[in-house]
C-alpha cells in the first residue's frame, strides 16, 4: 500500500487543526484594556492634598499621622474642604485632656489669601506686623456699682485710636451720636453681675458693629471727668508700635524700669522697631536700673527672633559669656533637611546689653501666650523671676510655626517646633504658673500709673515704700469694679512664629 497519500492527508489535517486551534485562541482571549485616563484633580483637590503633604512633612508629630504621601487624595477625598482636613490631622495628634479639643494640636490654622475660601471661620489673629481697624479693645466696667458702661482696656500702638489720644481707662459714652451705652448691674463685695444679659449683648453687639465701620464718631469719658469726641478712620493694615510703656521709677536711690510690650513684631528687617528697642535698653541702663517690670498681660506672642532680642537684652551682662538660651524640638525630616536645620539651630545670649540685673518681675495674663510666655521661660534659668497674673495661669502654648503658601491660595501655618529653655523646661501646656495669681488687672488708671494694681504689686516689691501700700488693700473696696461677663473684645492670640 502507497502510505504516502495518507501521509500527506495526515500532515494537512494535522496543520488544518492546529490553525483551527490558534484561530480559537486569538478568538478567546481578550484584548487588554486601555489603561483609564487620569482624571485631572480641581483646584480645591489639590489644596486638600497639599494641606495633608505640608502637615506629613513640618508637624511636630508627623509620626501620629498615617502615611498617604504616594497617595493623598486616599485621605484627603474624605473631607469636603481644607479646613475639615487640617481639622482631621490635628485630632491625630497626642490627647491632652484639659483643652476642648481633646489633643495638643490646637494650634495650626490657615488663612485663605485673596479671598480664597478654606472653609474656616475668620481668624482672630493680628497679621504680622500690622492690624486693622481701629486698635481698640473694651470691656464693661462701673463706677458706682449699678451702671456700667464700656471701658477702654488697651489701645495698640500705631493704631488710629492711639493718634486720636485714646488711651485705656477711658469709658465710652456715645457711639456715633448714639448715647444708649449703660447697662444696670448689681455690686456686692465678691463682684459685679449684669441684671440684664439681653440688654448686654444688645449692646455689645451695638459696639462691634459699629467697631466694623468704615467710620467712628466715638464720644469718651476721662477719668478727671472731662469728656471728648474723636472721629476716626477705620485703618487696612496700620503699623504695630509693640512698645506702649517705657518708664523709670526711682526711691531712695534705687531705680526700677518698666517695659509694657503689646506683641513681638519684627526686629531684624524694622529699623524703627529694633530703634525702639534698643533706646528703652539705653534708658533703663543709663539709670542704672536693678530691676526691671515687664508687662505682658496683653501680649499674645510674635516672631521668635525678636523675643529672643529682648531676652537678651534683659539679661544684660550675665549673657557675655554666650550661655545658652533656647534650644528647639522638630521632626526628623527637618533635623536632616540641612537648609532648614540651620533656621533651628540653639540660640545662645550675648550680653547686647550692660544691665545686671536682680530680679525681674512680669505682669502677666491667661492672655498671655507664646513668644510671651518664651520669653519668661527662657530667662528663669538665669535670673530671679518673679510672675505676676490676674489669673491663675498664662495661656499655655510653648509650640510655634512658620507660613507654607499653598498655590498662591492659602497661608498654612502647622505647628512644627516646640522651644525648651536652657534646662530643658518647655511643655507648659496649661501655661506657666505665678508666682502672685488674682492680682486685680485695675482698668480705671492708664498703663504706668502707680495706682494701677498689678504694677503697684511689683513696685512695692522691688521698692519698699514707693507706692502707698493701703492703696493695694482699697482698690478692691472702691465702687470702680471690672465686669467679668462684659468683655466685648479681647486681644487675640498673636502666635509663635519664625521667618523663613
Amino acid at each position: 500500500m502507497n502510505l504516502e497519500p495518507l501521509k500527506q492527508t495526515g500532515r494537512l489535517a494535522t496543520i488544518a487543526l492546529t490553525g483551527l486551534f490558534v484561530f480559537s485562541c486569538k478568538k478567546d482571549t481578550p484584548k487588554p484594556e486601555p489603561e483609564p485616563e487620569p482624571v485631572e484633580r480641581t483646584e480645591a483637590q489639590l489644596i486638600k492634598d497639599d494641606i495633608y503633604k505640608y502637615y506629613k512633612l513640618y508637624s511636630l508629630w508627623d509620626k501620629s499621622i498615617p502615611d498617604y504621601t504616594s497617595d493623598p487624595a486616599q485621605f484627603t477625598d474624605k473631607y469636603g474642604s481644607a479646613d475639615l482636613v487640617l481639622d482631621a490631622l490635628k485630632k491625630m495628634t497626642p490627647a491632652h485632656a484639659a483643652y476642648s479639643s481633646g489633643v495638643l494640636d490646637r494650634f495650626s490654622y490657615m488663612l485663605g489669601l485673596d479671598g480664597y475660601n478654606t472653609g474656616a471661620t475668620a481668624s482672630g489673629r493680628l497679621k504680622m506686623d500690622s492690624n486693622d481697624g481701629y486698635g481698640i479693645y473694651v470691656q464693661l466696667g462701673t463706677e458706682d456699682g449699678k451702671t456700667a458702661q464700656p471701658i477702654i482696656y488697651f489701645v495698640e500702638g500705631g493704631s488710629p485710636a492711639q493718634k486720636a489720644g485714646l488711651k485705656r481707662s477711658d469709658f465710652i459714652t456715645a457711639v456715633n451720636g448714639d448715647s444708649d451705652y449703660s447697662i444696670a448691674v448689681t455690686c456686692t463685695n465678691t463682684g459685679c453681675t449684669i441684671n440684664d444679659a439681653s440688654a448686654r449683648d444688645k449692646m455689645m453687639n451695638k459696639l462691634n458693629t459699629a467697631l466694623d465701620a468704615g467710620t467712628l464718631k466715638l464720644q469718651v469719658k476721662h477719668q478727671d471727668g472731662t469728656t471728648e469726641t474723636e472721629d476716626l478712620t477705620y485703618a487696612n493694615g496700620y503699623t504695630i508700635n509693640p512698645i506702649y510703656k517705657d518708664e523709670v521709677y526711682t526711691y531712695n536711690g534705687s531705680s526700677v524700669g518698666y517695659l509694657a510690650l503689646s506683641s513681638f513684631e519684627e526686629i531684624s528687617s524694622s529699623a524703627t522697631n529694633k530703634k525702639n528697642m534698643d533706646d528703652a535698653f539705653t534708658k533703663f541702663q543709663n539709670a542704672n536700673i536693678k530691676s526691671l517690670i515687664v508687662d505682658l498681660r496683653y501680649n499674645g506672642g510674635g516672631y521668635v527672633e525678636s523675643s529672643a532680642y529682648v531676652a537678651d537684652k534683659i539679661a544684660g551682662t550675665i549673657g557675655a559669656d554666650k550661655r545658652l538660651m533656647l534650644t528647639y524640638d522638630v521632626n526628623d525630616y527637618i533635623k536632616n533637611d540641612a537648609k532648614l536645620s540651620k533656621e533651628f539651630a540653639n540660640t545662645y545670649f550675648s550680653g547686647s546689653s550692660g544691665l545686671n540685673l536682680t530680679k525681674v518681675y512680669f505682669l502677666v495674663s491667661e492672655g498671655t501666650a507664646s513668644a510671651a510666655e518664651m520669653l519668661i521661660n527662657v530667662l528663669k534659668p538665669h535670673l530671679t523671676v518673679q510672675v505676676i497674673a490676674s489669673g491663675t495661669r498664662t495661656y499655655g502654648k510653648p509650640v510655634g510655626f512658620f507660613e507654607e503658601v499653598i498655590r498662591n491660595k492659602v497661608s498654612f501655618w502647622p505647628v512644627s517646633f516646640m522651644l525648651r529653655n536652657s534646662k530643658g523646661v518647655s511643655e507648659y501646656w496649661d501655661g506657666l504658673t505665678p508666682d502672685k495669681s488674682n492680682v486685680d488687672d485695675y482698668v480705671f488708671v492708664d498703663f504706668g500709673d502707680k495706682k494701677e494694681t498689678m504694677l503697684a504689686t511689683a513696685l512695692n516689691d522691688a521698692l519698699p515704700g514707693i507706692t502707698a501700700k493701703a492703696a493695694l488693700s482699697t482698690v478692691s473696696s472702691k465702687s470702680r469694679r471690672s465686669i467679668s461677663q462684659g468683655q466685648v473684645n479681647t486681644r487675640p492670640e498673636r502666635g509663635m512664629f519664625k521667618r523663613r
